[in-house]
């Protein structure tokens, strides 16, 4: 490691406790071996009580993490302040990873000259809201000197927007492979989980499914739900555990209960490591109709988990049906049954996709790798020659 060349600072407008926060409190870490310091700046709403899990995992990341409290609307107090930090810290770059934070990059280079790059996580669509928002996010790539597109679709979006591919670099999400290993076999990780988090154990002939990710429209969860109720009417021993927060907590436990699932089918709400959930799982299910690259689907496949996904966003081209995983349509929880059931019903099935699931992440989507890209894209910014 030599002298640091710039100080980059990543910002995210905290919405809940889901999101690309893996992505950049892992950042700092590897930037510091690639000649770069840098902090994460996480502005949240009063109150958060999320934000504590950040700082525990900024602390675990080794990550510099500022925490402030912030409103909903565009403050001038906020970018006055902001202003003053980067002048302070000498920020060079300012790497937004949201709409807000898009528009506050360009508000406060207006009182701190510095170069402007931001990473496209995906442009979550589900009401008049959300789309006024991503737009305005959008409206924003024109004026940024670079954008970091996860997935194809939203390489394509960003040249759109940016009006040009000269400045949008397409650069995956990638996921830290050593500490995503799986330790114990299923049932032993699930008799672990469950005592840590105090829940009836599966028996073992129980097929075990777990999804994780915020409990929003857009992740059809109650599709999930539906598919997991038809297979226990054919008979079989499933059981399904959603990990994560969100406003369709009330309607998706609505729907447990009315579908006679409460005995198979449990909200855990927030898991802060979602490693030992994973490890306890026969299958990980992720039934979105939206999504970037997802990092849990990263993990999980890293974690060899045999994986059933939708075919949204980046998806597909990280998995390749019946080869390392098993895609179907979003919002057809007939083919989520069908996919689910080839899994209980295949056991070889299952241990090759978890195989080759973790083969292709450690090959390909290796974080450090990622950061070389990313680094190689700064360089560029500053005019920096390695």
């Amino acid at each position: 490691m030599h002298d640091p060349e710039a100080f980059v600072l990543h910002t995210h407008r905290q919405w809940c406790r889901w999101g690309p926060e893996k992505t950049i409190l892992n950042s700092p870490r590897y930037l510091r071996q690639l000649g770069y310091e840098s902090a994460c700046l996480y502005l949240h709403p009063e109150g958060d009580l999320g934000i504590e899990t950040l700082v525990r995992r900024a602390e675990s990341a080794q990550a510099e993490l500022l925490a402030w409290p912030d409103g909903t609307g565009i403050d001038t107090a906020m970018i006055q302040r902001l202003a003053d930090y980067c002048r302070h810290r000498e920020v060079a770059i300012w790497h937004a990873h949201d709409y807000k934070t898009n528009v506050l990059g360009l508000l406060v280079r207006r009182k701190w000259p510095m170069k402007l790059v931001t990473t496209t996580h995906g442009w979550c669509v589900t009401g008049r809201k959300s789309w006024l928002y991503a737009t305005v996010g959008k409206a924003c790539l024109p004026f940024y000197d670079a954008t970091l597109a996860v997935s194809d679709d939203l390489y394509r979006s960003g040249c759109r927007w940016a009006m040009g591919k000269k400045r949008v670099h397409f650069i995956e999400n990638a996921i830290d492979s050593d500490v995503f290993v799986r330790r114990r076999r299923p049932s032993h990780a699930r008799r672990h989980f469950c005592q840590m988090r105090n829940l009836p154990e599966p028996g073992d002939d129980d097929f075990l499914v777990v999804s994780l990710g915020r409990l929003a429209k857009e992740k059809a969860y109650h599709d999930l739900i539906a598919a997991v109720s038809q297979i226990r009417l054919d008979g079989a021993r499933v059981v399904l555990w959603i990990g994560g927060d969100g406003p369709c907590w009330e309607v998706l436990q609505k729907q447990i209960q009315n579908s006679s699932l409460s005995d198979s089918v449990t909200l855990l709400g927030h898991v802060d490591d979602p490693r030992p959930m994973i490890e306890a799982a026969d299958a990980f299910v992720l039934s979105s109709t939206t999504e970037g690259l997802p990092n849990v689907l990263l993990e999980a496949m890293a974690m060899e988990t045999a994986i059933v996904s939708t075919r949204v966003g980046g998806i597909p081209k990280l998995i390749e049906h019946e080869q390392d995983g098993l895609l179907v349509d979003p919002g057809q929880p007939t083919q989520l049954t069908n996919a689910i059931h080839s899994l209980i019903t295949d056991p070889l099935l299952r241990e090759r996709l978890a195989l080759k699931a973790r083969d292709k992440v450690v090959q390909q989507y290796d974080f450090r790798a990622r950061m070389l890209k990313v680094v190689k894209v700064y360089d560029q910014l500053i005019g920096l020659a390695r």
